[in-house]
């Protein structure tokens, strides 16, 4: 539902409220519906008992007696005798108390009664015909008497300080909920932001059920990472002894073309290594905030360190983006673009471009182009994962998937985002837009 709030606090407090209001209102609505009926019970009796006392006592007086009584004064709220005569109002009541009050008071006394209606507001009165020795006579009951009168403004205050304090009750077990919620929330973005972080079990059961839950899949994550980081290092480890051995039996061959092909297995099995104790070291390692980095000088320095190598790389900095900072250590820099340059060589097609410009306030975007084939669009999302492999022939080229994946961890490490997009003309743009300090 659309209309409803997002907030588990806010559709917490709306229900208390809704539930306050709908029992409220079905207390008044018994109240006054109990006041009406009452109110009616006693207006009958009171017209009925005065109806049989003047039907008793009117014959036995004269007409001086009579004219007498009917000319005395009452209060405003006292009922009024009035004799038959031009003074009678004519209108016929047609409101729902006259109606009933008229075939009750009827029913009472056994014969049929006239109404009249005259007036409106508190200044109206209604007009009850009856007969007494042969002649009408006239009840005239006043507004006050036949309408019921309101809730006093006093309930209405303690109706308010009633919610209130109901509302104030909602609010501390409303927070006794949603505190809880709202920190385990926290800790579950944290979590998958990278930085894992427990959370004290507090409130109701089945919140507190669900934070060790969270703690002991923390744990079981962290045991399996560990075990997965001892692993890989103790293979690499490994890896490296066979290696070295390799290449003094390969300096030993004497036919240049298997000593050739021997030495870019042993370069691609190094590579894979290379990459493997990368991924570890960034893993393992704590987030620590870097210096401010000029970015376009030490993106200039590391393309020229690679065109030094004769690796054709082009590159444009945009006179807006000159100045910019991030917060970059060189080393995870240099990390950063020797993997983007080297995917870029080994699986695009030069030359690389390699393009620094500010494309929206606070953040610098690095492009790194190359003119290859490129990856599907439903493939370049799983191509930032570790060792994904999108072409199954790159597993045979010295590569174990990891590079984007270094590539992605650091550019978080500082706050930025990574992006996969097709560049115009063909080839593959890895976008990296990061934060400025």
């Amino acid at each position: 539902m659309k209309w409803l709030p997002d907030s588990l606090a806010a559709r917490t407090v709306w229900l208390v409220i809704a539930v306050i209001a709908v029992a409220e209102l079905a207390t008044f609505s018994l109240v006054g519906h109990y006041r009406r009926a009452s109110h009616m019970d006693q207006t009958v009796q009171l017209v009925s008992g005065q109806v049989r006392l003047l039907q008793t006592v009117l014959p036995g007086l004269d007409q001086v007696a009579r004219r007498a009584l009917a000319a005395s004064e009452t209060g405003e709220q006292d009922l009024q005798l009035r004799p038959d005569g031009s003074e009678v109002p004519t209108l016929t009541p047609q409101f729902g108390f006259a109606h009933r009050l008229g075939e009750e008071v009827s029913e009472r006394l056994g014969e049929a009664i006239e109404l009249r209606h005259v007036g409106s507001g508190r200044h109206g009165a209604l007009w009850i015909g009856f007969m007494a020795g042969g002649e009408r006579w006239w009840l005239v009951l006043p507004r006050p008497r036949f309408e019921p009168q309101e809730l006093p403004p006093e309930l209405w205050g303690g109706l308010a300080v009633t919610l209130a304090a109901v509302l104030l009750i909602a609010a501390f077990f409303v927070r006794g909920i949603v505190g809880p919620l709202a920190r385990l929330g926290e800790a579950v973005a944290a979590t998958g932001d990278g930085a894992a972080r427990t959370v004290t079990p507090a409130g109701p059961k089945e919140v507190r059920r669900l934070a060790e839950r969270h703690n002991t899949m923390l744990e079981q994550l962290d045991y399996a990472r560990r075990e997965r980081s001892e692993m890989l290092a103790g293979l690499t480890h490994d890896l490296r002894a066979p290696l070295a051995r390799l290449r003094v039996r390969l300096a030993l061959l004497e036919n240049e073309s298997e000593q050739a092909g021997l030495a870019r297995d042993a370069e691609d099995m190094e590579r894979i290594v290379g990459q493997c104790l990368a991924f570890l070291r960034g893993e393992d390692s704590p987030v620590q905030p870097a210096a401010p980095l000029l970015l376009a000088d030490a993106v200039s320095n590391e393309v020229a360190r690679h065109c030094e190598l004769g690796r054709p790389i082009k590159m444009a900095v945009d006179d807006t983006a000159v100045a910019c900072q991030v917060a970059m250590a060189p080393g995870s820099l240099q990390r950063l673009l020797d993997n983007l340059i080297d995917n870029a060589l080994q699986y695009g097609a030069p030359p690389v471009e390699v393009a620094l410009a500010i494309e929206q306030p606070g953040t610098v975007t690095l492009r790194v182009r190359d003119h290859g084939p490129g990856i599907a669009a439903a493939q370049r999302g799983r191509a930032l994962e570790p060792f994904a492999q999108i072409d199954p022939a790159r597993a045979t080229g010295g590569s174990c998937g990891l590079g984007l994946a270094i590539v992605r961890r650091i550019v978080a490490g500082c706050g930025g985002e990574v992006t996969l997009d097709g560049a115009m003309g063909g080839g593959l743009a890895v976008v990296l837009r990061l934060p400025t300090v």
